[in-house]
């Protein structure tokens, strides 16, 4: 094989590679906020955009899944928060205004609130390939003010660089699932997640998510 063409056959899996798998999260987490107050949280009913129906309950089961992996948090049980939601007559279909997530932490008697937006959930066609995909926001809200003080938005695919070049069966709609919640968790939790922080996030340790284990530990001297 010449130089040339083992040159092009390189670029080729280059890009393949780079193409693979979905981009890391773009996230943003407030500065100013201390996230040693926050102790126990509550998920409550992601907003669906996808044309998948029942898109916002299976990434929701995920992502509460994964957060009960962290043992200094305590996760509501997300029956109490329906419950909730049904005494106040919130409508799960509609985002929470800053009151309402203020109410609803007192009621629940929890330090913040996890939200969720589904965009797009199910099979898509890369290339010449079929592969599950999943593009969501997740964000967190502290029940003292109502204010957003964490958002990452994730996409993730499960092409990988073999499917890619030789076909055969994507990774299942769980498991890219629970990458796309793990990736953006880490944004917030630890372990970082590859992606990018927004321009807004500026000011704090841009490696504070690398070298956190957990933003909820505190660090007294």
């Amino acid at each position: 094989m010449s130089n040339h063409n083992l040159s092009c056959w390189w670029i080729v899996l280059l890009t393949l590679t780079i193409a693979g798998c979905g981009s890391g999260p773009v996230y943003h987490v407030r500065s100013d906020v201390d996230f040693s107050f926050i102790r126990s949280v509550a998920v409550v009913p992601f907003q669906n955009l996808s044309a998948e129906r029942f898109a916002t309950q299976r990434m929701s089961s995920v992502f509460i899944s994964e957060l009960l992996q962290f043992d200094e948090l305590m996760v509501l049980d997300p029956g109490e928060v329906l419950e909730a939601y049904s005494s106040m007559r919130l409508s799960p279909d509609v985002p929470l205004t800053s009151d309402q997530i203020v109410a609803l932490g007192q009621r629940l008697g929890v330090d913040a609130l996890f939200t969720g937006t589904v965009e797009d959930y199910g099979l898509e066609r890369l290339g010449g390939n079929q592969t599950y995909a999943v593009t969501a926001v997740f964000g967190m809200s502290e029940t003292q003010t109502g204010g957003q003080i964490w958002t990452a938005q994730i996409r993730h695919d499960g092409s990988s660089f073999w499917q890619k070049l030789f076909g055969g069966q994507p990774t299942s709609l769980y498991e890219v699932s629970r990458k796309a919640v793990r990736e953006a968790l880490g944004t917030l939790l630890g372990g970082g997640g590859g992606g990018s922080e927004s321009q807004n996030s500026r000011g704090r340790d841009s490696s504070a998510s690398a070298t956190f284990p957990n933003r909820f530990i505190t660090t007294d001297a």
